[in-house]
This record gives structure tokens, sequence and C-alpha cells, in this order.
């Protein structure tokens, strides 16, 4: 065959040749636990390097490729470095910032890499592992990637409570390598030392830069400014990231492609003009192919200072893959490259195909690829032939090029955001429509204009400081109008909160009929395309529908006791699909809202989407701080309220969320108050008494001759007060009255309840639950479990009887 002419493009780059063999050369790696998902994957990648000629064979083994590796690194998972030390001892400890910390409400959360431990009193010994550490409070000046780090406190396992939907993060934490997590306060328990010589030049360049843009830009702007040019998120406060995330912007302050093109903007040009004026080298190869290529180890540093996130791993792949097309002289096209990168990415570490921002990246690219350029050649004006010959006027053809700017941004928009909504609201319960809006005026001014001029600014921070100030001041104005502009726009439109894509054949099939939009869009006809229209559409809405009739026809009710560690909150699914909770849990003095950061999400992960009532208890903190949260999330008809408590100022809070929302609120008297959802019965009552946790209203659900008693914080005292005004405690599930702590220990109101199962919610302190009180129950003939063993706690009450878990999987359905 003779080689191609000059003139002839060279046919494009296998599929296969290059991801799939370092598929292959990297299976031995991380999948030596699993040699036949290895084999198979050396097989696929060994014929997909081969000479085929046919296009469609080379797609279907680059497909299968993708899978097998999807799959198998599915299967092996990752492994976690668990530091081999004692758990729940009070330890020393020494590391470095593995990352820069990100600020949380009231304190840091970081990673820290382990060095050394020591006891209480002795001598340091070496150790190994990454720790996740909740700091509380905000340590001056703000620690950064590479900074040293001393603590004390109590090794804990590696996930926070054991919650419906609380596998994804136990999963992230793993995917992170993170063995162990640990709570200190600064100051006192936690102090950080700025990088010495041994820490590597770049960090502490990097560190520098960053406070030099500090000085020059403070606030959030400036915090900002610092994400874009070095991708330091730790001056991010919370409401500044909700702020971009409310307005569909996050993708801003995450160095992805967005970020590289700029920068292979303003490299590749100054490398052309200077290998143009090098005959040599610019006689022996072309010049384009080689100023990009020497652009890649510019991009490559970049990545480095900032972390090598995901979407820059991703973006950085790509452009890898498209130089080396580009040198070998084959023509690039979206497919292969985006198989590629996936291949590229997932084959050193294949636990990556899990991670919600791998997945959002590759579908964001795909939507460029292919939604995007459909979308705009849909919403084009038809070219007029009589042009041509009468060309518009200059003025005319400005405006035509603005309008097709305008018209490409919000096509990108769109794409980008379809693209990735189906998986947002998959992994994060809600996705935001507002970028929509905000996306076509946000992405010009960064990408054109503030990310420019930050980069700029850092290249000239070491020659010029005073030039690199003024470049950075000039970027902060714009990234002030940009924050201005996400919260004036950014609540206009409602987030969608599509509770079918919260299951995975619901984010299929959205994933699905996004693609046959595009597919549509660019032309495409024919009956595979309405069949796989009809299957995204089926596995949209009947998976859901049938869930949802199913939980309208469903006789029994379900009772979940929450992990809120020391605290109290029970999620009740009634017949019919109404929903019930009984107190938020909480802690006391601290800004962490176990509301909306545990209960909420738990509640989802179940399927709630609106609750019918609110019982508080009383208002204790571990009882009550979490409900407000609870109420505006779930917009509840009522809210019950132990009426000894009418008037206490602790439930102002919990009043105005209740007003807010147009809950009816009512204060439960001594003579009790009661609802009655089909079969079901719930009550609530409580009795007149001095100590404030013996006037704890209890509620009662009956189904029958089935029957759940949640008797909050009673005591002793209170019980036996129950049981001389009448009160038949008798119950097939009792939620441990104060705990299961010692002073709520009443043999009489035990026998004369007889659970047949006992759930203790509970954090495990010394006390609590107390075994004396554990003993007497297991005396009764009562299965007893608490949440601080195995986390949330399940029954269910119907008809047939009565089944409990004392673990939940939100991953296996209820019925």
């Amino acid at each position: 065959m003779s080689a191609p002419t000059s003139g002839t493009p060279r046919p494009p780059l296998p599929w296969l040749p290059a991801a799939a063999a370092l598929a292959a050369l990297a299976a031995g790696v991380w999948a030596r636990g699993h040699p036949g998902w290895a084999a198979a994957l050396g097989v696929a990648a060994l014929l997909g390097a081969g000479r085929l000629s046919a296009p469609l064979a080379a797609r279907g083994l680059a497909v299968a490729a993708l899978v097998l590796l999807g799959v198998a690194g599915w299967r092996s998972g990752q492994p976690v470095s668990e530091p081999a030390l004692p758990w729940g001892e009070e330890l020393r400890l020494r590391g470095r910032l593995a990352d820069d910390p990100r600020v949380t409400a009231g304190g840091l959360r970081a990673v820290v890499a382990l060095e050394g431990v020591a006891p209480r009193v002795g001598g340091w010994e070496p150790a190994a592992g990454r720790l996740l550490v909740q700091v509380a409070g905000q340590p001056e000046p703000s620690p950064a990637r590479g900074d040293g780090v001393l603590l004390r406190g109590k090794l804990r396992a590696p996930f926070g409570f054991r919650n419906p939907g609380s596998e994804g993060y136990a999963a992230y934490l793993a995917r992170q390598g993170i063995g162990a997590r640990v709570t200190a306060r600064w100051p006192g328990e936690v102090a950080f030392a700025a990088p010495g010589p041994e820490t590597p030049g770049w960090l502490r360049w990097r560190r520098t830069t960053a406070r030099a843009m500090e000085a020059a830009v403070p606030g959030p702007p400036g915090a900002v400014l610092r994400a874009l040019a070095l991708g330091d998120r730790s001056g991010l406060t919370p409401a500044t990231v909700e702020s971009f995330r409310r307005a569909g912007t996050s993708h801003l302050v995450a160095i992805s492609g967005l970020h590289l093109g700029m920068l292979a903007l303003l490299v590749a040009p100054v490398l052309r003009a200077l290998l143009v004026r090098l005959p040599r080298v610019a006689l022996a190869c072309p010049v384009d192919p080689l100023a990009r290529a020497l652009a890649l180890p510019v991009l490559v540093a970049y990545a480095a200072v900032s972390g090598f996130q995901t979407s820059t791993l991703r973006a950085l792949a790509m452009v890898g893959l498209w130089v080396l097309a580009a040198l070998l002289g084959r023509a690039s096209a979206p497919l292969p490259l985006l198989l590629g990168t996936a291949l590229v990415l997932a084959a050193p570490r294949p636990g990556i195909v899990a991670d919600p921002g791998f997945q959002l990246s590759l579908a964001a690219v795909a939507g460029l690829f292919w939604l995007a350029p459909a979308l705009d050649r849909a919403w084009r004006r038809a070219p007029d032939p009589l042009e041509r010959l009468a060309p518009p006027a200059p003025g005319v053809r400005f405006a035509r090029f603005l309008v097709a700017g305008a018209r490409r941004t919000l096509a990108t928009s769109v794409a980008a955001t379809g693209a990735t909504l189906p998986l947002v609201v998959f992994h994060f319960g809600a996705g935001s429509v507002s970028g929509l809006l905000v996306n076509p005026l946000a992405v010009p001014l960064v990408g054109f204009g503030c990310l420019p001029l930050a980069l700029a600014g850092t290249v000239l921070a070491g020659p010029w400081p005073w030039a690199a100030d003024l470049l950075w001041r000039a970027a902060g104005v714009g990234l002030a109008g940009l924050l201005w502009l996400q919260d004036a726009v950014g609540g206009l439109l409602p987030p969608l909160e599509w509770a079918a894509l919260r299951a995975p054949e619901g984010a299929v099939g959205g994933l699905v009929l996004v693609g046959c939009l595009g597919l549509r869009l660019a032309g495409a006809r024919g009956r595979g395309l309405v069949l796989a229209g009809a299957l995204g559409l089926a596995l949209l809405v009947v998976p859901a529908a049938v869930r949802s009739g199913w939980a309208a026809a469903d006789p029994a009710a379900h009772l979940w006791v929450l992990d809120v560690g020391q605290g109290q909150s029970v999620a009740l699914r009634l017949p019919g699909g109404r929903w019930a909770v009984v107190d938020g849990g909480g802690f006391a003095g601290t800004p962490f809202d176990v509301g909306e950061r545990v209960v909420v999400p738990a509640l989802e992960a179940l399927g709630a989407r609106r609750l019918w009532l609110v019982v508080s208890t009383h208002p204790h903190p571990d009882h009550l701080e979490g409900l407000p949260a609870v109420v505006t999330w779930g917009r509840p008809e009522a809210v019950w309220l132990p009426g000894g408590f009418e008037g206490d100022a602790r439930y102002r809070t919990l009043l105005a969320a209740a007003e807010a929302v147009g809950a009816e609120v009512s204060w439960v008297g001594l003579e009790g108050l009661a609802a009655r959802v089909r079969a079901a019965l719930l009550e609530a009552r409580w009795v007149a008494a001095r100590d404030e946790n013996d006037r704890s209203m209890l509620v009662r659900l009956t189904l029958g001759a089935r029957v759940a008693l949640i008797p909050a914080d009673l005591e002793a005292p209170g019980q036996r007060a129950h049981l001389a005004a009448g009160f038949d405690p008798r119950c097939d599930v009792l939620v441990a009255p104060h705990h299961g702590a010692k002073d709520a220990l009443c043999p009489e109101w035990l026998a004369a309840a007889a659970p047949a199962h006992l759930f203790i919610s509970a954090g495990g302190r010394p006390g609590l639950p107390s075994p004396a009180f554990e003993a007497a129950a297991a005396a009764v003939g009562a299965a007893v479990a608490s949440t601080h063993r195995g986390g949330a706690l399940y029954a269910r009450l119907g008809p047939d009887g009565v089944r409990a878990a004392a673990r939940v999987d939100s991953r296996r359905p209820i019925w």
C-alpha cells in the first residue's frame, strides 16, 4: 500500500491501540485478585490493537474494553490504607496536608498523610495512611497543601453516620484512600506548620502566590481567583460554594477543560512563533502539532499545581490524546478521544469509574461534542443566497457575529447542563437549571476575562509583582460581578428534583433520552432511534410508577431509627406512602446541622419527597436541633409539639420554619392527639412532671395488632406516671427511652411492654446505652440493637407480622 500524499489526510487514529494497550498493561496491577477480568480485558486490547479494517468492529471492541474495565474496577475496588493503630484511644499524630483543606460550617475538613504516631505519653513511631481530619475552629493563617500537621485525637472508622444513602460517602472515602477519621479543636488540639526545606519548591511557590493573591483581592472574589489560577479551593466558604451550586456554575471553580484550553491558547501561539523562527525545525516537522506537544508539559505542570483534580485529569488526558493524534498525522474524532480518555484514566485507578466527578466530566464532554453542535445548527438562521451578491454592512456583520457567539454559548450551556443533569440528580438529589441563564454570561466573563488575567498575573508575579497585582485586581472586579450575577439570577429557576432520576435505572433512562435528543437534532432517523427513545422513557417512567404505586398500595408501616449519633430521629412511612418524622437529632453548641446533613439525605435515599407530619417530643438539642431543616425540606402538613413546653423559646426556630412552609402547628395537651392514616393510628401523649425528660411526648404507632412505641427521653419516674395514668405500653417494637440510659430502666415498664425488638438510638458514649438496660431488655425476650453498633435500624409492621433489621441498605427495596 502506498503512503498517502502530503495533501491527503491520513485515516483516523485507531480506537484502541494506545488506550487499550495501556489498560492491558495496567491489568496486572489492579486485577491481581481477578485474573479472569484481567484476561478478558487483555484479549480485548490485543484484538483492538490489531489491523482491523472494519470501523464497526474497532468501535465495538473499544466499548467492550471500556465496559470490562468498568466492571473489573467495580469488582476489585480500591484498597484503603488503614492505619494499624488502636481505635478510640487518644493519640498524638503528625503528618502533612495531602490537599488544600475545605472550609466547613465552623471549621475545616482536611486530608492528612500520616507520618508518625505516639501515645499521650511516649516516643514517636513511624506510621502511614491517610486521615480525614475535621477541625473545629478557623486556624489563622489558613493552612494549605503541604503544611505540617500536629494533632491530638481519637481515631474512628472512616465513615460518618450510617444511614440509608450514606453508602456513597463511605465509597467516596475509600476511593480517596482514607482509612480513618479524627476530630480536633483549634486551638488546643491541632497545630499547622508552614512548609519547610523538605517541602517541594513548587508547593512553597504555590503557597507564596496564593498569599499574594489573597492580599491583592481579599474576600470571596479572592477565594474564587485562587481557585481559578491555582486550584486552591481552601478559601471558598460554604456560602460561596452554595452560590455556585445554586447557579449551576460549579465547573468554573474546578480546573477543567476551560482552564487548560485558555492556558493552551496563551502558550501555544508563543511556542509556534518561536518555532517558525528556527528554519531547521520548521522544515523538519509540522510546526502546529509540535507547538501543541511542547505546550503539553506546561499543562501538566498546571494540573500538578491544582492537585490533579478529576476534571483536570480528564481534560489533560483528552488533550494528550489529541496531541498524539496530531503528531502522528491522524484525524481526531470526538468519540475515540472520549473513550480513550476514559480508558487512560481508569486503567491506573479503576475505582474512578464510580466517582461522580469522573462520570460528570465524561457526560459534559459528550454533551459539548454532540448535543451542542446539533443545538447550534437547529437554532441557526438559514443563510440567504442573495447575501453573496450583496454582502451586509459591517455593522450588520458585527451584530450577527455577536448573535452567533451568544447562540453558540447558549447551545454549549444547554448541552452541558442537559447531558449532566440526570447524573447530578442521581448523585446529589437535585440539579440546578439556573445555569441555563447564568452560564451564557458567566463562561465568557471567566473564560475570556478573569481566567487569562489570573494566569497572566501568576506568570508575572515573580519578575513584576506590581503588574501581577494589577492583573489580579482587574480579575477580582470581574469575579465580584460574577458572584453578584449568581446571587441575582441563580435562584430564579427552581432546582430539578425529579424523584425518578434518583434511581439507577431512571438516571440511565434520562441519559438515553438526552442522547436520543442529540442524535435527532443532528439529523438521525430510523427505527433504532425510536426504540432507544422508548427504552429511555420506559426506564425513566415505569420503575418510578411501579414504586409509587407499590407505596400507595402497601398496607404495612415502616420505621427507621436513624443514626444521628448521641440523639434521636425516627422516620415513619405509613400506609398510602405518607411520611412522618419524630425528632431530628442535633448537637448542642455546634454549627453542624444534623437535619440538613444527615436526616434529610437519609429521607431522600428512602424515597421520601414530602412529609405529612413532623413531631417534636421535647426541646432538648439532641432531639430538636435538626428539625427546622427537616421542616424546611419536607414542607409537612402538620407539626405536633408537646403542650408541656408551649411558649418555650427553644422552639422559636422550628416555629419559624413551620410558618414559612405553611404547616399547621398543634400543641398537644394532656388529653393527647391522634391521627389515622388508613389502617394506621398515630398517637401522641405526655404527662405532667417536674423533670423535662419525664415531660417528653411519647408517640405510639398502631397497625392492627402491631404496635411500635417511641417514648423519647422518658426516665423511670415518667414511665411509672404513664403506667399510673392507665397507659398500656405493650408493643412489638420499642425505641429505648432516653437512649437506653440507666436512669431510664424501669423493670415494670419493660415487663408490661414486652417488646420483641428493642431499638436504641445512642452514640456509644460510656453509659449510653447502659449495659444494665440492655441486659434487662434481653431478660424480657427483646432482641436488642443499637445505632452506635451498626447504624440505622429498620422495622416493618404489617398484617403478616413484624420484620426487623439491624442494618439498613438503601440500595435494596424496602418491599
